[in-house]
């Protein structure tokens, strides 16, 4: 199998892509990451991952890791002035283009972990024209509208409030050092995404205003596949994920719970959805399946 890292231009530095192919000219699938982590929470040293899984299955994988996360360079400082508003107007797009220059042909296929799949919506929320085979979110959500002792202590007082604090004091949100998360977060980037999580009534662009909500009345995007585990208790939790999908509003889109009582392998949490060994064996196959069967 294929297996490299590729490096694309991007503003004053390169973004980081890891290439996972047995067949380079497979359909191209993008994975990507979510909030506070990078591309390898898809792939890991020993081969085990998402995206190992899928090149085995014949796909070309493409797993970007976000500017000044992973090896996207430049590295996250209190200098890097960078915000989820680029991301979504110019850095997905950069992305969408450049395997769009590798498969000229073929319709792509975008999958997220997390923030991931809010950033994906966001990016089709404004370029309507771009059309994708479809698509597929783990442990995905845009606010959180759940309430309880885990949720108000992780989210409330260490991410966001302490977060903040730390934020301030760095110039950035130091989430390795402080182990929230497996990559650290632009101050910028940080304080956007917390804004979008804290309003479960809007979906306000920050930067500019543009209303997210109000153009997903006016388009449709790919079908979409939302999974998410039984023990996600407020990271993606069932309420909040389904809430999102309401959003988008998108009549072809399918949510599954993956819970021991829906007779899957595990109750996953939000990362053990992407890392557990029973993944390849119970889930993962049916991304694959969702796939295909979107790309005839």
């Amino acid at each position: 199998m294929i297996e490299e890292s590729l490096f694309l231009p991007f503003q004053n530095g390169q973004l980081h892509i890891r290439h996972f192919s047995q067949h380079p000219a497979g359909i191209p699938v993008v994975l990507v990451h979510g909030s506070i982590e990078n591309g390898k929470i898809f792939y890991s040293k020993s081969g085990k991952g998402l995206a190992p899984f899928l090149a085995k299955m014949g796909f070309s994988v493409y797993v970007p890791d976000l500017k000044g996360r992973g090896k996207s360079t430049p590295p996250i400082s209190r200098h890097l002035r960078y915000s989820q508003t680029e991301t979504i107007t110019q850095e997905l797009p950069v992305i969408y283009q450049f395997i769009a220059e590798r498969h000229p042909k073929q319709k792509q296929h975008w999958m997220a972990h997390s923030w991931g799949g809010v950033l994906i919506l966001a990016f089709l929320a404004r370029h309507p024209s771009i059309s994708l085979g479809s698509m597929a979110f783990l442990g995905t959500k845009r606010s959180i509208s759940v309430v309880h002792l885990t949720k108000i202590w992780r989210v409330d007082v260490l991410w966001s409030g302490l977060g903040e604090i730390l934020t301030r004091v760095y110039g950035y949100l130091p989430a390795i050092e402080w182990k929230f998360g497996s990559d650290n977060e632009p101050a910028i980037f940080y304080r956007q995404v917390r804004s979008w999580v804290r309003d479960t009534q809007k979906w306000i662009d920050p930067e500019d205003g543009f209303d997210y909500r109000a153009a997903f009345t006016r388009q449709q995007v790919a079908p979409t596949l939302y999974l998410t585990g039984q023990a996600d208790d407020h990271l993606g939790h069932p309420t909040d994920v389904q809430r999102l999908m309401k959003e988008v509003g998108n009549p072809s889109d399918r949510f599954i719970l993956l819970s021991k009582k829906n007779e899957h392998l595990a109750d996953y949490d939000h990362i053990s959805i992407l890392t557990s060994p029973h993944a390849e064996q119970d889930h993962f196959p049916l991304l694959v399946d969702w796939i295909k069967q979107h790309s005839t």
